[in-house]
């Protein structure tokens, strides 16, 4: 599964900012489409957050344009996304990541930017903390995520 980046902004940016203008506010925001990361603000690119875009790319199939309608006006659907692509990263950063205290920094993160306004605010910082372990948790077994 090769994902290509560009510096552009997505084919979608003014759905996206329209429904979410946290997006355009905070400047850091890279979007799958496709197969195609779009990283217009030029923010590195980590091997975990290549991971959860990959996830974005299989859950797009062959129409990325009716997966992001679908995800800028379904709360529930987005959720949905974005927990198994969260989830699934916590879960690679675990199999990659030895150092408890990083991991913990890293799901810290993640949570954080899942209980933000920049997928409005769908749910609480603890909420996220504790759907994104519990993912990883079912991927794996109990110690690899803790």
């Amino acid at each position: 599964m090769e994902m290509k980046t560009s510096l552009a902004f997505p084919p979608n940016y003014e759905a996206i900012v329209n429904a979410f203008p946290a997006v355009a506010e905070n400047k850091i925001a890279i979007f799958c489409y496709g197969d195609t990361i779009y990283n217009p603000f030029n923010r590195h690119i980590s091997s975990d957050l290549m991971f959860h875009e990959s996830i974005h790319y299989g859950q797009q199939g062959d129409n990325p344009e009716v997966w992001w309608s679908y995800y800028l006006v379904n709360e529930e659907f987005r959720l949905e996304q974005e927990l198994e692509a969260y989830g699934e990263q916590y879960a690679f950063v675990c199999r990659h990541i030895t150092n408890n205290k990083i991991r913990k920094i890293m799901l810290f993160s993640m949570s954080t930017a899942l209980s933000s306004d920049t997928y409005g605010k769908m749910l609480s910082f603890n909420e996220a903390e504790t759907l994104i372990k519990r993912y990883a948790k079912e991927k794996f077994s109990e110690g690899e995520t803790q």
